[in-house]
Parts: C-alpha cells; structure tokens; sequence
C-alpha cells in the first residue's frame, strides 16, 4: 500500500511503481469513483472520436436506412480514399 498527499486543487501523485504496475502511460484516463470511504481508480480506455470506427461498431444505428453495414463501411473506405 502506497500513501499519497492531497494537494491544493484536489490533485495527487501517483507512486512511479504503482504506474507501472498498472501499465499506465502520460495521458491515459482514469476513471475515478467512490465506493463509500474508499476512492477507486481504475484506467479507462478512451478512443478518440471518430478515430477507426466503422459502421459495424456502430451497432447498427442506420441499419435498414442505407444498406447493409459492410456497404456503408465501403463507401465510407471509398470516401476517405478520395
């Protein structure tokens, strides 16, 4: 078990050995919870938006609306291509 210090604007440090345990990198997200007196840090990842969706992952939002999944995501492919 590791302590840290809360400083002024709610901020801490996290132990270098306790990062690296956990396998986080400079600007991963954390999401951080309380669970009664206990507060819960727990990396989450995060993609950026837009970046290597496909209609698929989309769950089908506009199924029924333009065609098939893999034919939107072939034009979208197209589209970028252009």
């Amino acid at each position: 078990m590791h302590m840290v210090k809360l400083h002024s604007r709610n901020r801490i440090t996290l132990p270098a050995r306790v990062v690296a345990l956990a396998g986080l990198k400079e600007g991963d997200f954390l999401n951080v919870t309380a669970e009664g007196t206990r507060i819960v840090i727990t990396p989450q990842e995060i993609r950026e938006r837009g970046a290597g969706c496909t209609m698929s992952e989309l769950l089908g939002a506009a199924s029924g609306v333009y065609g098939s999944a893999e034919e939107i995501d072939a034009e979208i492919a197209h589209g970028r291509a252009e």
